[in-house]
């Protein structure tokens, strides 16, 4: 049980050096993402684990697909966050409901950059031969679904007050960005190599944003503390 004290604390359980990480794992998306793109030959290749995946098709896998297509959408997103700050909120406490919104929200924002600047285009779309109808609006690389799936559990992780708590949200949350990273090479909508970058830039997003959340209110909390003078 944890003490009233760690559940009051606004602060997130962010690991020490979480800029420094964010940073690095920056500079692996951008680096990852150009040289994908830069090697058709590796795209290309990178298809027959699509045709693998997509094979092995069936109602059900086609429901969770379907499902998890709409993950990106602004829409879903706010709805997930919402509901992501009321139970935080209800249940840890309101601000670090609010940390938890921004981490996994922000988090997943921060993927538009390498999404612009690396511009890499979406795979063939004759590349699987089972089609299902899911949306290929944007570039590829990273995936934006697998992206909000990593912030999201990112998110849930460094809010928790506890260890078995935050453990218990890392294996749930493992699955869940697992469920998903599958979900879009399945339909075709991505390359392997989207998928790994997706998953650095989720904990890259997360952990910028979550270092920025303590900054701040590190330094709200030492100017609530210092004496006023007269």
């Amino acid at each position: 049980m944890p003490s009233h004290r760690f559940r009051r604390s606004p602060l997130v359980a962010a690991p020490r050096g979480s800029l420094v990480i964010a940073l690095v794992l920056w500079a692996a998306t951008f680096l990852l993402g150009f040289i994908a793109k830069a090697s058709p030959a590796w795209l290309a290749a990178q298809l027959s684990v699509n045709r693998a995946v997509n094979t092995a098709h069936g109602s059900l896998l086609d429901s969770i697909a379907l499902a998890l297509d709409n993950l990106d959408s602004v829409r879903v997103v706010a709805v997930c966050l919402a509901i992501l700050g009321v139970l935080v909120g209800l249940f840890v406490s309101w601000p670090r409901a609010l940390a938890a919104v921004l981490i996994a929200g922000g988090g997943w924002l921060f993927c538009l950059i390498p999404k612009a600047v690396v511009a890499e285009p979406r795979p063939p779309w004759d590349a699987i031969s089972y089609h299902l109808h899911v949306t290929h609006a944007t570039l590829s690389y990273p995936s934006g679904h697998t992206v909000f799936a990593v912030t999201l559990t990112m998110a849930v992780v460094l809010v928790c007050p506890g260890l078995v708590s935050r453990i218990i949200a890392a294996v749930v949350g493992v699955l869940f960005v697992a469920t998903t990273a599958w979900s879009r090479v399945y339909v075709g909508a991505h390359y392997a190599t989207d998928i790994l970058g997706a998953v650095l830039a989720g904990v890259a997003g997360a952990l910028l944003v979550a270092w920025l959340w303590n900054l701040v209110v590190r330094a709200l909390l030492r100017g609530r503390r210092m004496p006023t003078r007269r």
